[in-house]
C-alpha cells in the first residue's frame, strides 16, 4: 500500500510539474523595445541593378528609375561587352 501511495504522489507530481511547464512554454516571451537612437544606419553604397547591351539603354533606363545611378561597361558571364546600371541607396 506504501509503494502504492507513493507512486500516485509522485505521478501526481510529474503530471503538475509537466503542465506548469508547457504552461510557461506557450507564453511567448516580451520582445525587447529598440528605440530610434540604438538602431543602426546602414551607410548607402552602388548596387547593381540590370545590365544592358548598349550605354544609351543603360541610360535611359537609369533615368526612367530616377534617384543616382551609374552606367559602367564591362563584361558580363557571358563573355559579351555590356552596360551595367547601378542604383545609389
Amino acid at each position: 500500500m506504501r509503494h502504492a501511495l507513493a507512486g500516485a504522489v509522485l505521478g501526481g507530481a510529474l503530471a503538475l510539474g509537466g503542465a506548469a511547464v508547457t504552461a510557461q512554454a506557450a507564453e511567448p516571451a516580451p520582445s525587447p523595445a529598440v528605440s530610434v537612437n540604438e538602431a543602426k544606419a546602414v551607410p548607402a553604397s552602388w548596387h547593381f541593378y540590370k545590365a544592358y547591351w548598349t550605354a544609351n539603354n543603360c541610360h535611359n533606363a537609369g533615368k526612367a528609375l530616377g534617384g543616382t545611378y551609374k552606367c559602367t561597361p564591362g563584361t558580363g558571364h557571358d563573355g559579351e561587352y555590356k552596360w551595367f546600371l547601378y542604383r545609389w541607396y
